[in-house]
């Protein structure tokens, strides 16, 4: 019924233009008068219409085939001359007494609305099935790339370098003996970064607090490992806090930055984190004073990896750039959409 309605309405001035357009065209061909043209044109022109056009309506169907216009042609003229007649408070008969051309032009305007009916609504028909198949192609191509990306995404969350699950083991062993409350923090840091990894690998968006959660552990590890060769800090505004973005995606520009440019120092180096807010924008610098830029800083898996999850996650709307310090270093900038976290009822 809402599909009857909502082609009726867009139908009406159509048809109403088109039976005033005929009713004009034989006042000037015969010698009837205005009036009575446009009431016998506009019954025939909605009586052949309903034929035609409304047993599909009803029964929610857009297409009229030409099998429609053969038996609601015929149907629709007589009742609309029928109804015309009984307006003019005449019989059949007397119509046909006094007027006997006017069955002979009712009957050649009829078919001649009919036909150009059909074949408009016909064509409409067709163009609007036309239409509906390419928006649903287009939802099949959208859903199917949805889909290609959230795998990527998760291939691309996977992709966690195991050398570094290695080395910290390593160090704990190593450190057991010397300093077992070193050993024991890097325990706990490590058990906390792989938990907090895990967790976030099944989500596919984070708060930004969930993102430094995981940065702290990450932090705390290499802190033990290079000990005062390391020297770091995080400095995020409370208004970011809640803002969403992709899993794991500030964690590889910190590693980049410890790994090509504070490792390979012999002396101390320092790594800030700044996360703030820019408008529409969220904001998060990766700065530290190592050994500047190389190969494989500007061409590693991990920079790659979230240029590639930034593409499929923001669009043109997220972007990475890297620039050289002027006292050393490298600066990995990051910028994607702030939106705010908004809580689930469980966690109100």
């Amino acid at each position: 019924m809402p599909l009857f309605w909502s082609m009726l309405r867009r139908d009406l001035l159509l048809v109403v233009a088109y039976n005033t357009a005929v009713g004009l065209f034989l006042t000037a061909v015969t010698p009837y008068p205005l009036a009575l043209n446009l009431i016998y044109c506009h019954c025939i022109g909605s009586g052949i219409y309903f034929a035609v056009r409304g047993p599909r309506l009803l029964r929610g169907q857009s297409r009229v085939e030409w099998t429609d216009g053969l038996i609601g042609i015929p149907l629709g003229a007589m009742a609309g001359f029928a109804l015309a007649t009984w307006i003019e408070g005449l019989t059949l008969a007397e119509v046909l007494q006094a007027h006997p051309d006017a069955a002979l032009i009712s009957a050649a305007t009829a078919l001649i609305f009919g036909v150009l009916a059909v074949w408009h609504f016909h064509d409409e028909s067709r163009m609007l099935e036309a239409q509906a198949e390419a928006r649903t192609e287009r939802l099949q191509r959208v859903e199917q790339e949805a889909v290609a990306a959230r795998m990527e995404l998760a291939l691309l969350q996977a992709q966690i370098e195991p050398h570094f699950l290695f080395n910290t083991l390593s160090n704990v062993v190593g450190l057991i003996d010397t300093d077992s409350a070193a050993a024991r923090k890097m325990l706990l840091d490590l058990t906390a970064l792989l938990r907090t990894s895990l967790a976030r690998t099944r989500k596919p968006i984070v708060t930004l607090a969930e993102e430094i959660e995981l940065l702290r552990a990450y932090l705390g590890i290499m802190a033990v490992r290079m000990g005062e060769r390391l020297d770091w800090r995080i400095d995020a505004d409370d208004d970011v806090l809640d803002a969403q973005l992709p899993p794991l995606l500030v964690q590889p520009l910190v590693e980049n930055a410890i790994r090509h440019g504070l490792e390979p120092k012999t002396e101390a180096g320092r790594l800030i984190v700044r996360c703030r807010r820019q408008g529409d924008t969220l904001d998060v610098e990766v700065v530290d004073n190592g050994c500047g830029f190389s190969a494989s800083v500007s061409d590693g898996m991990g920079l790659a990896n979230v240029r590639r999850r930034l593409a499929a996650t923001c669009g043109n709307e997220g972007w990475l750039s890297l620039t050289a310090n002027p006292g050393g270093g490298v600066t990995a900038r990051l910028q994607l959409p702030f939106r705010d976290h908004e809580p689930a009822p469980a966690d109100r």
